[in-house]
């Protein structure tokens, strides 16, 4: 505003000049231009209000000079008249030729220069000093808002060729101010130190390194003051209020004192409650404030949402709830009235399936639990996204009603999906002494041609090792949700290449899987397969291995033999209300498993194994999980003990990091790991977006603390171990890598210590 005033107040001036310049009108015959650089007559021209052949008047000089000074393009303008031609002399403005931001550190350059271009200031733009000045002011204000209080902002413009000129941002941010002392004035029914729980502003513990909280920042003091008000609110304060905030700088700008003021009121509590606009006995029952508890605005609104979800089950999808209260100030109470709005009976029309490129509609729409032609129900959209957001293939969805025009009573629903690619590709090759070349390829798909259905193939060869897997799962065998899979393979190994037990084993099968769901978020699955195998001793194998091939007489070990013809069938059970599968945010899995060797096979055992995990959202961008497992075999019948071959292990970027792949646990006679009957491990990890990276899709950091080892049927906690690190895990686009640096916390002198571990596939 005022800029523009002083162009008026400049065109004003030129008016009274110019009555010493023509003292009549005149038929304009001309119109010349002078002065022009980068600009061409024509963009001048276009902008003069006034034409050749005209009459021109004193009052037309205001109307020029503005018209072009708005177009931003000239420092100056200055109009004079030769006979009865207008001479219009012009200053132009320089174009920004070069920007550069010096000296920024907690504002990257990008959101800067975003900042610079929404105020008109971008190469290739005329230099527009005062927006450059405006730009220095907001900036510094920003960085004070942040406490910087001692940051100074300053440009320089430096002339280049071509009438050009490079802007050079000087930013010097200063130290953020530490907040000194926060204090509390006024409370009475709650003491300071309680209060101060609830402020992310004051100072911070000594043992909190890398807590921000001594860190002032008026964005978040204002949260602080929002955290006062509903905590007093819900127990009841209805007339809490703080009267003043008052934050004092200290001489140097490096040191911030707080002083909350704050008046409580008085408490009030809940007198009559009434609900109307229902007869529902269901819906009156779920009124959670009771007469003569402390009011609570949050249980209110919880009221209200129970209200809308209930009546949003039965079809009314634009139901409101309107609460009344009244206060009375005699007694300290607030009688409530919950008005309950159904408004009209809502179908679903039609649902529409975006944003799948990949993916056949069908995949999601039989995720589906609100149907077509059906009432809308709130809790059944709210099923439909979870269950959509839990395949391996989907990153997020959104699901959004639209009316249908015309009607009051039917609604679209639009399912939104972002797709991810959920597909793992492994391939490699390499050389050692032992196995001499070798050679690997394996590629999984969870959404094999977009049908939603997986299969994997992997294989691998060289002289110590020949693998082949393939694998298959249609998740849909059944319209109504039964799952059925196949698996073929083929394994011969060296186990010397783990530094496990010497022997090499060969083995090939099949299986057959089906998986029946039990609800919404549990599935029993069984399995059935038959499995032929052969183990060959060499001169280093240990001798767990040869008594249980030979038998031991003297250890009274009973011998198996070195050909087994298994029957093998597994049961699990899965718990599963995770928001997603893929780095989910909140809820938990449990996993229950019995795999056995059956009845008249040559070797009769059986595994329980069990494994949880649960997910906490700390913020939105950070998530606590913690994980952990349990799993005992052993041999039943004609077979003593659990077969070696089937020990567990532990050790490696699956199970107890920085230690090596396999190492934990006991040792066999000739000192490699030999795996045991009973494991047990846990994990307790936070997860994060990677500082500087947080724009990259699919990538989290994390650190952690692991526990675990295995052992041979007794439980020694001393033999447990310990570790703790940082991991980042890409999902990229040829599946998920995994990358983790571990620090054993208690390793022993003959542990095999491996830091720095790296993973294709990743256990989220």
């Amino acid at each position: 505003m005022r800029k523009q005033t002083l162009r008026l107040s400049f065109a004003s001036c030129l008016f009274a000049i110019s009555q010493g310049v023509w003292a009549d009108n005149f038929i304009l015959q001309d119109i010349q231009v002078s002065g022009l650089k980068r600009i061409n007559a024509g963009t001048v021209l276009s902008n003069v209000p006034v034409r050749v052949g005209q009459n021109f008047d004193d009052r037309m000089t205001g109307e020029v000079v503005n018209s072009l000074y708005r177009t931003g393009l000239f420092d100056d303008v200055a109009l004079s008249r030769r006979g009865n031609v207008l001479i219009v002399k012009v200053t132009e403005r320089s174009a920004i030729g070069d920007i550069k931001i010096d000296g920024n550190k907690t504002i990257t350059d990008k959101v800067l220069l975003d900042a610079m271009r929404g105020g008109g200031l971008a190469l290739g733009r005329p230099l527009d000093r005062a927006a450059l000045a405006q730009f220095e002011k907001e900036l510094q204000q920003q960085y004070v808002s942040r406490g910087n209080y001692s940051a100074r902002v300053s440009s320089t413009v430096t002339p280049m060729d071509g009438g050009r000129s490079a802007v050079k941002i000087n930013v010097q941010e200063g130290g953020v101010a530490k907040i000194r002392n926060v204090k509390i004035t006024g409370n009475k029914a709650f003491p300071e130190a309680t209060l101060k729980k609830l402020l992310e502003s004051g100072p911070k513990s000594r043992l909190a390194i890398l807590s921000t909280k001594d860190q002032y920042s008026k964005g978040k003091l204002v949260g602080d003051l929002d955290n006062l008000t509903a905590f007093y609110r819900d127990r009841g304060f209805l007339r809490f209020e703080v009267l003043s905030s008052q934050v004092s700088l200290s001489d140097d700008k490096r040191a911030v004192n707080i002083n909350i003021d704050i008046r409580e009121g008085d408490q009030y509590r809940v007198g009559k409650v009434d609900v109307t606009g229902t007869q529902s006995a269901a819906i009156q029952k779920m009124v959670t404030m009771k007469q003569g508890q402390v009011f609570s605005q949050r249980k209110m609104r919880e009221t209200q949402k129970n209200f809308s979800s209930e009546m949003g089950k039965y079809g009314y999808a634009f139901a409101k709830v309107d609460v009344v209260p009244r206060v009375n100030e005699i007694n300290k109470t607030v009688d409530l009235t919950f008005d309950l709005k159904q408004g009209q009976r809502t179908y679903v029309r039609r649902i529409n399936v975006r944003g799948n490129f990949r993916t056949n509609d069908e995949v999601f729409r039989r995720e589906m639990r609100q149907l077509e032609s059906s009432f809308y129900s709130k809790e059944s959209v709210e099923k439909s996204r979870r269950r959509i957001q839990r395949l391996p293939f989907v990153s997020a969805v959104k699901i959004e009603t639209s009316p249908v025009a015309g009607t009051n009573d039917q609604v679209d629903l639009d399912v939104t999906v972002t797709e991810q690619s959920s597909n793992q590709f492994t391939a490699g090759v390499g050389y050692s002494q032992s196995a001499g070349i070798l050679f690997n390829v394996g590629l999984t798909q969870n959404n094999f041609m977009g049908t939603g259905k997986s299969l994997s193939i992997a294989g691998a060869n060289s002289e110590s090792e020949r693998k082949f897997n393939l694998s298959y799962n249609n998740p849909y065998h059944t319209i109504d949700g039964i799952g059925r899979g196949f698996k073929l393979y083929y394994d011969k190994t060296d186990a010397t290449d783990d530094d496990t037990s010497d022997y090499l084993s060969d083995k090939y099968g099949a299986s057959v899987n089906y998986t029946f769901p039990l609800g919404e978020d549990d599935s029993l699955r069984f399995s059935l397969g038959a499995e032929q195998r052969k183990i060959t001793t060499t001169a280093s194998s240990p001798d767990h291995v040869t008594d249980f091939i030979d038998g031991n007489a003297a250890e009274g070990i009973e011998a198996h033999g070195d050909e087994y013809t298994q029957f093998i069938g597994s049961m699990s059970y899965v718990n599963d209300t995770r928001d997603r599968t893929i780095f989910p945010t909140s809820g938990r899995r449990h996993s229950l498993v019995l795999e056995a060797g059956l009845p008249g096979s040559d070797l009769e055992y059986y595994k329980l194994k069990y494994s949880g995990s649960a997910y906490y959202p700390v913020t939105d961008n950070i998530t606590a999980v913690m994980k952990g497992g349990i799993a005992y075999g052993d041999g039943y019948g004609n077979t003593s003990e659990l077969p070696f071959f089937e020990n567990f292990y532990s050790g490696g970027i699956r199970t107890v990091r920085g230690f090596e792949h396999n190492s934990l646990g006991p040792d066999d006679s000739s000192g490699d790991a030999k795996g045991g009957n009973l494991s047990l491990n846990a994990t307790a990890e936070l997860r994060f977006p990677v500082p500087l990276l947080s724009d990259v899709k699919g990538l989290k950091g994390s650190v952690f603390v692991d526990a675990g080892n295995v052992f041979e049927d007794d439980f020694d906690q001393d033999e447990i171990r310990y570790s703790a690190g940082v991991g980042v895990t890409w999902v990229s686009p040829l599946g998920p890598l995994t990358l983790s640096y571990a620090k054993p916390l208690n390793a022993e002198d003959d542990d095999e210590v491996q830091e720095l571990q790296f993973s294709v596939g990743a256990n989220f």
